[in-house]
């Protein structure tokens, strides 16, 4: 191999076997940027944001070249820090070059694909590779920026994955030799990470070592308390049970194999999570909800948002936030796409790893509520409406917590915490963490005027982020000319239009027809009355209709003229035009076929 770079560990650079790590911190930092995204280019605002905490400037880019060019005298090749004209730089290796986490992976993906065939001995020995490969942390002797401490978070991840993928699958095989020679690799290791000292815990069982395994299990107790303030969770609970035993090999598996939040069972319109912005007092009150102790049932959190108004986002964010309250695992589950016997059957199948699961709603609840009953658990529903089943959806300890997305309201009697519309700096915060403050600040005014024409929903907002982001070479100012009054609906996967269908699925098919009719009609005043509605739409049940779109939050209540006056209501222009693009999409995107009755929604998931 020519080049050698390595970052799962400390630093290291060889160059045909010769090291060659740079020392000064800067170049260190950018090398080890550059290798931990080594299939992205890394923008000019990624680097300087990085290396100094600023904006890029002329002087920063001058800087920056020049690194770069002791980098590539380093590496010996000219090539290897690829260039991409007023964007960043790529990591270029050649096939003949080695990247440690790109290997990592490598050995993941095939040792998975080994258990998916029924070979686990196989796939033990490629972890046993992959976890020899693992030096440490990540990036152990680098200072770290705000962007490397997110990407050493990612990575310390897979590799801490590795390694409990490893120690189950020799347990499985039943060699606990295997498993007690990591004792020092495991011991290094965060006391949250639960699942590693489980498996630890029961090598040493199953090795006859009791001592031991009781030992470990007090001093990560003691550690946990120390450091978090947290009680061990059901994984390490139910191990020590299993170790204390006649039997260790015994017994279910444990409810940590509760699999985390990825990023595919997330619905398509999740933001990332690090670009929440303006829900200050709300995240706070969620927060306080979700963790207070002690409590007498599990805790029900209600998040309501308009439609585009980030309530997936904010879930997914206060669940990211809350994670070490709930150390058993996080599930879950999208009602838009699923009903409340599937979701419990993908709960099933992740406390349950390789269990049958039973048919029918009534079994699979009782089996979902008796593996919960002393598990620490956070479970995620989206999409949620007022007939959700959630008695049967929420898991049986006090100790577990139930998150719900909605559109409204519900009639259940829960804590509930509503977005309100962003303030346009709230946006223009939002524009900036996604396509670099250097292009907001170079132009403010063209910020703030397409921010404001957003309606405060931080989804359109994520929309244009979109299309400047992929525009880089475009002012703002050219785009908010370009597109004049006529906001894009979607872009880069994100759609406003699939969010209103969500919402409008709430409505009857008499509704939706109203509804549509309104988006059509080009006389409509800005603010509307049950009288005007009732003679245009020629519909007789127009204030019902008004307060029911009101409580989807596709309206929302205007200042009556005069006091005794008739309720007014405002609905924003850009949900009706989010109306129209639906209209002309088949209906079965709002779950319905007019002029049928409105579709059970008693199961929606």
């Amino acid at each position: 191999m020519t080049i050698r770079i390595e970052i799962v560990g400390a630093l290291r650079a060889h160059l045909h076997g010769t090291p060659v790590t740079p020392s000064q911190p800067k170049l260190r930092a950018l090398l080890a940027l550059l290798a931990a995204t080594p299939d992205a280019v890394v923008r000019h605002e990624t680097i300087a944001e990085e290396l100094w905490s600023e904006p890029p400037s002329t002087k920063r880019a001058r800087i920056v070249q020049t690194y770069v060019s002791q980098l590539r005298k380093l590496l010996g090749a000219a090539g290897v820090c690829a260039h991409t004209p007023k964007v960043g730089y790529r990591l270029d290796l050649g096939a003949a070059d080695y990247l440690d986490t790109a290997h990592l992976l490598r050995l993941r993906d095939t040792a998975e694909a080994h258990l998916r065939a029924g070979d686990p001995a196989t796939a033990a020995e490629v972890l046993g590779a992959a976890v020899d490969l693992c030096r440490g942390e990540v990036l152990s002797d680098v200072s770290l920026g705000t962007v490397l401490r997110l990407a050493k978070a990612r990575l310390d991840l897979v590799r801490v994955g590795v390694l409990e993928r490893y120690l189950r699958v020799q347990l499985d095989l039943g060699r606990p030799d295997a498993v007690l020679a990591q004792v020092d690799r495991v011991v290094r290791e965060d006391p949250r990470h639960e699942q590693l000292y489980a498996s630890l815990l029961l090598g040493f069982a199953v090795a006859g070592q009791r001592a031991r395994a009781t030992d470990l299990f007090h001093d990560v107790r003691a550690r946990l308390a120390r450091e978090s303030g947290l009680e061990p969770g059901l994984a390490l609970r139910s191990a020590f049970e299993r170790a204390l035993s006649d039997d260790p090999t015994a017994g279910r598996a444990p409810v940590a194999a509760v699999r985390r939040l990825r990023e595919h069972q997330r619905p398509e319109q999740v933001l990332p999570v690090g670009t929440v912005v303006g829900y200050g007092p709300q995240a706070e009150f969620a927060r306080v909800e979700l963790t207070r102790r002690p409590r007498a049932t599990p805790a029900v959190l209600a998040v309501v948002g308009a439609p585009g108004a980030g309530t997936t986002t904010f879930c997914a964010r206060l669940a990211d936030e809350t994670r070490a309250a709930y150390p058993d695992g996080r599930v879950l589950a999208d009602l838009a796409r699923l009903d409340t016997a599937e979701a419990l059957a993908g709960f099933l199948r992740a406390v349950r790893p390789g269990a049958a699961v039973p048919d029918g709603l009534a079994e699979r609840a009782r089996l979902w509520h008796r593996h919960t009953g002393d598990a620490r658990l956070l479970v995620v529903l989206d999409n949620v409406t007022s007939a959700t089943d959630l008695a049967a959806l929420s898991p049986a300890s006090t100790g577990s917590a139930v998150l719900l997305g909605c559109a409204e309201r519900l009639t259940t009697p829960v804590a509930a915490v509503s977005l309100p519309g962003l303030a346009t700096e709230d946006l223009v915060a939002l524009l900036a963490a996604r396509v670099g403050r250097t292009r907001v600040d170079r132009e403010p005014r063209a910020a703030d005027a397409l921010m404001s024409r957003c309606a405060g929903l931080p989804l359109v907002a994520a929309i244009l982020s979109e299309l400047v982001r992929l525009r880089p070479h475009w002012s703002l100012g050219r785009l908010a000319t370009r597109l004049g009054t006529d906001l894009p609906m979607a872009a880069g996967g994100l759609d406003l239009a699939r969010s209103v269908s969500r919402a409008a699925a709430g409505l009857d098919p008499v509704q939706w027809a109203a509804l549509v009719g309104l988006a059509h009609r080009d006389d409509r005043p800005d603010i509307l009355t049950a009288e005007w509605t009732t003679r245009t739409l020629s519909l007789p049940r127009a204030e019902s209709f008004l307060w029911r779109l009101t409580t989807l939050r596709l309206a929302e209540p205007a200042p009556r003229t005069r006091q005794g006056g008739p309720p007014r209501y405002r609905v924003a222009p850009l949900y009706l035009r989010a109306v129209r693009a639906l209209a002309a999409r088949p209906r079965p995107t709002l779950g319905w076929h007019a002029p049928e009755p409105h579709p059970r929604r008693a199961v929606s998931t």
